[in-house]
């Protein structure tokens, strides 16, 4: 079988080995009872799936039909801002409650909403950047007004925007570096955010504690 992008391909399956980590978080969900790494291990699990549709729709584009494309191609782009969305609500159920755990809960809700409502209309690569960037956005700022409680997690999260963030900047632009392309860059960079993500991600627990539980 012909491989129309090799490096975008292997990079792009590269950064689906991300469900390894997502696999742990949802485990670390399953003994603690906490929603918050839940949610993050999720976003892990759908964003691997979404690399892998996406490696595969570049990988072998030249020999696949064009409705098996179509479905590669809307899979990868809307794991993405399902992944993103997902992101958003662990973090604020691990910052937040009462009412602005509530609020913001229904913000990352409509955020899937208006992802779901875009894919349909037609998949683009500029959707998932401007989703990719209000979910950094309000991630950080929410870092930002728990720092007092936890200085070290906001330092690993800096990290892992701060390369999302130039990933999406890199997609936008369509920077290359050598054999790299655009995608092959974003995907390398995603990929380094694992790490960081990954160890915040072992730390989250529901603010206030288990979200249900009754103490």
């Amino acid at each position: 079988m012909e491989i129309s992008e090799p490096m975008t391909l292997a990079t792009d399956w590269l950064l689906a080995g991300g469900a390894a980590f997502g696999t742990r978080l949802v485990r670390t969900r399953t003994r603690s009872g906490h929603w918050a790494p839940l949610l993050w291990g999720l976003a892990f699990l759908v964003g691997a799936g979404a690399a892998l549709a996406g490696g595969a729709f570049h990988g072998f584009a030249a020999t696949l039909p064009a409705p098996v494309r179509a479905m590669l191609w809307t899979i990868a782009l809307t794991g993405s801002g399902v992944a993103a969305s997902l992101l958003l609500a662990g973090t604020v159920l691990a910052t937040l409650g009462g009412r602005w755990r509530r609020a913001l809960v229904v913000v990352a809700a409509a955020q899937l909403v208006g992802c779901l409502a875009l894919a349909s209309r037609g998949p683009e690569v500029r959707h998932v950047v401007w989703n990719g960037t209000l979910t950094i956005v309000v991630i950080l700022a929410l870092a930002v007004a728990g720092a007092r409680q936890e200085p070290q997690r906001l330092a690993w999260l800096l990290l892992a925007l701060g390369m999302s963030a130039a990933s999406l900047l890199v997609e936008r632009t369509s920077v290359s570096l050598g054999p790299f392309n655009h995608n092959d860059v974003c995907h390398v960079l995603l990929t380094a955010a694992l790490w960081p993500f990954y160890r915040i991600g072992l730390g989250l627990r529901d603010h206030g504690g288990p979200i249900g539980v009754r103490t």
